[in-house]
């Protein structure tokens, strides 16, 4: 074990190269653009910040509290800065997704410290190598890949990307952490309750990334049992894990309250379960095999060759050993979450196995465990350390392609500019309004149906459009509720020389 460290130059440099690098991806690369109908809801949605029992969405606390709260900080902070509601809030939450990845970064680097005897090269290292993977691990194409770090609107990094980055940097944190054994057993009240505030969040946030969490507590407990053997006594046991408990009866909790509400009955899909969880496990087969060639190649080239460096180093170099329990406590979560992502996407759409939000969750325990793998080899053969700089060059390079290498966060792929001038245009329809003194308006969008009657139109949906008003009301860019018709215009699409469908 090492005792906690201060951070040193070199670290505190890498910490800040990896947040800009995030914040001109998020700002610059790939935009985080207000554009669809959930991106408008959700901007100011005021939800009560505990379950609401047959809600829509009953258990997701953290996503319709959190994103309100940042679209309302930049309305106040960036806006009278940037002159602009739409750039504000892109710099916003392009900040809070940022951070959020820069902290899972940290949390890993300080993993890799905690259980390996390597020096701050190889935690940084194999931090780079950690973080590089997500960008890679899908990159098959030239242009338009997806990678982990990716969702299909803004709305969405909210309700699973910032999740399971909070989910997941929790794990890491309470990962073989005697300092946080210290902190349970003596803490002061105030951090205790700030750490469950934070616990409370990740839980209550959404099913498909808090499962990150249970898996853990679940693996954790199974093998405190296994550990245990004869010696097992119940009393003892709920003592020792009493916080893993909890965790699953309020994982529990949020799932019973899941199931309550309208988007739990809203399935795509109809057919028993056993044909949709068999083309989810089809749809699996599919991704792995889309997998980058490389990726395939380090992560299974790291694994192996820590095996046979753990099994030639065994009885003589004890400092570099894994702790076995350690690692089945890893490898555990990674067949619970998956196993657990399978079943949930069979029940709720078999599509969604396609999707990175959904990926995520035991992606972050493979990865995981390819790293540490890697910074384990770095612990045993300090020599790889000559090759590290370059094979990291190298990796960069594979990821990295001559065209629009990845997906933009914006539905059907839009190129975020042209979604901004869209989201700005219908901005400007109000204020005309609102100015004029209208309190009813006709808000113009492009049109994304070949259905004329359909009210659907998504992105921008005929019946879910109206609630920009509460938005653009809450954030006071109007000066009263305006009622609005939502009209799907074709000048619309000819203005942003966006495609008209067929049959308009």
């Amino acid at each position: 074990m090492h005792e906690k460290e201060k951070l040193t130059g070199f670290e505190l440099v890498w910490y800040l190269g990896v947040f800009g690098f995030l914040l001109v991806w998020f700002t610059q690369i790939h935009p985080l653009v207000v554009y669809d109908a959930d991106d408008w809801t959700y901007l100011a949605n005021v939800r009560s910040a505990t379950p609401i029992w047959g809600d829509w969405n009953p258990a997701k606390v953290f996503p319709e509290t959190v994103m309100p709260f940042f679209s309302t900080v930049a309305v106040y902070t960036l806006m009278p800065l940037l002159g602009d509601y739409i750039l504000a809030q892109t710099v916003m939450h392009a900040l809070v997704v940022s951070i959020s990845i820069t902290v899972y970064v940290f949390c890993f680097t300080e993993l890799v410290k905690r259980v390996l005897p390597v020096k701050t090269a190889g935690a940084v290292s194999a931090s780079a190598l950690f973080l590089l993977l997500h960008f890679l691990i899908f990159r098959s194409r030239q242009q338009d890949n997806s990678y982990l770090f990716f969702c299909f609107d803004l709305n969405c990094y909210y309700n699973y990307l910032i999740p399971g980055l909070l989910n997941a940097s929790l794990v890491m944190y309470m990962l073989n952490n005697p300092g946080f054994d210290d902190f349970l057993a003596g803490g002061s009240p105030a951090k205790k309750g700030i750490f469950y505030l934070v616990l409370y969040y990740a839980i209550f946030s959404n099913l498909t990334t808090s499962g990150i969490l249970a898996a853990f507590a679940g693996s954790c407990m199974l093998i405190s049992i296994i550990r245990k053997g004869k010696s097992f006594r119940l009393g003892q046991f709920v003592r020792e894990n009493a916080l893993y408990l909890g965790i699953l009866l309020a994982w529990l909790v949020s799932a019973i309250f899941e199931l309550s509400g309208g988007r739990a009955t809203s399935s795509e899909w109809n057919g028993s379960f056993a044909w949709k969880l068999k083309y989810t496990l089809y749809g699996l087969k599919e991704v792995a095999l889309g997998c980058n060639p490389v990726f395939w190649c380090i992560s299974v080239g790291c694994v192996i060759a820590a095996i046979a460096a753990l099994v030639v180093s065994r009885g003589k170099k004890p400092g570099n050993k894994v702790d076995p329990w350690l690692s089945g406590v890893c490898i555990v979560a990674a067949a619970a979450i998956l196993v657990y992502t399978l079943f949930l996407c069979a029940a709720v759409s078999p599509s969604y196995i396609y999707r990175s939000e959904y990926l995520f969750e035991f992606c972050f325990f493979g990865l995981m465990i390819v790293s540490l793998c890697f910074a384990y080899l770095l612990s045993v053969w300090p020599k790889l350390f000559f090759f590290t700089p370059l094979a990291l060059c190298i990796l960069v390079s594979q990821i990295n392609t001559r065209g629009t290498t990845f997906q933009e966060s914006t539905v059907e792929n839009l190129n975020p500019k042209i979604c901004a001038e869209i989201s700005r245009d219908i901005i400007d329809q109000y204020v005309q309004a609102d100015q004029a003194g209208q309190k009813q308006m006709l808000l113009y969008v492009p049109v994304h149906t070949e259905d004329p009657d359909t009210q659907d139109n998504w992105p921008h949906s005929v019946v879910l459009l109206p609630r920009i008003t509460n938005t653009l009301y809450e954030h006071g860019i109007i000066s009263c509720p305006i009622d609005i018709t939502v009209v799907p215009s074709t000048e619309m699409n000819e203005k942003y020389h966006l495609e008209i469908p067929q049959g308009e």
